[in-house]
C-alpha cells in the first residue's frame, strides 16, 4: 500500500517538474523577441547623446576646485565619469556625472541600456554602443 503511494507522488512530482521546464522554456521564447528592440539605430543613439549633452549640461561643466587642508588647491572628483564608445572605438559620450540624480536622466539610462558594460578604472566606466 506504502509503495503505490510513494509511486503515485514521484509521478506527479516528475509531471510538475516537466510542465514547470516547459512553462520556463516558453517563457523564454516569449521573451527573446523584446532583446532587439534594446538596440538602438545611429540616429537614434546620437539623438539620444545630444539630449544628455544638453540634459546634463556636459559642455558647461567645469572642475570644481577647492583648498585642502595644507592650503593646496586641488580638484572635487565627480561621482563618476561615463564614457561611451561606439563600434569603432570613436568617443561618443564622455559625461561627468557629479549629482546622483543625474544617474536617473530616462535618456541616459537608455543610452546605458542599450550599451555593453566593458570595465570600470578609478570612478569611470566604459561602454560600447555597437552602432
Amino acid at each position: 500500500m506504502n509503495s503505490i503511494v510513494l509511486n503515485n507522488w514521484n509521478t506527479i512530482r516528475r509531471r510538475l517538474i516537466l510542465a514547470l521546464g516547459i512553462m520556463v522554456a516558453i517563457g523564454t521564447t516569449v521573451f527573446a523577441n523584446d532583446i532587439d528592440e534594446a538596440k538602438l539605430t545611429k540616429e537614434e543613439a546620437h539623438e539620444l547623446v545630444g539630449l544628455i549633452k544638453e540634459e546634463l549640461s556636459v559642455e558647461a561643466y567645469c572642475p570644481e576646485l577647492v583648498f585642502n587642508e595644507e592650503g593646496l588647491m586641488e580638484e572635487v572628483e565627480p561621482l563618476s565619469i561615463i564614457k561611451i564608445y561606439d563600434a569603432n572605438d570613436v568617443l561618443l559620450l564622455e559625461a561627468p556625472i557629479t549629482k546622483l540624480r543625474q544617474y536617473k536622466n530616462k535618456h541616459l539610462r537608455k543610452l546605458l541600456n542599450a550599451s555593453d558594460y566593458l570595465t570600470e578604472y578609478g570612478n569611470t566606466k566604459y561602454y560600447r554602443l555597437d552602432i
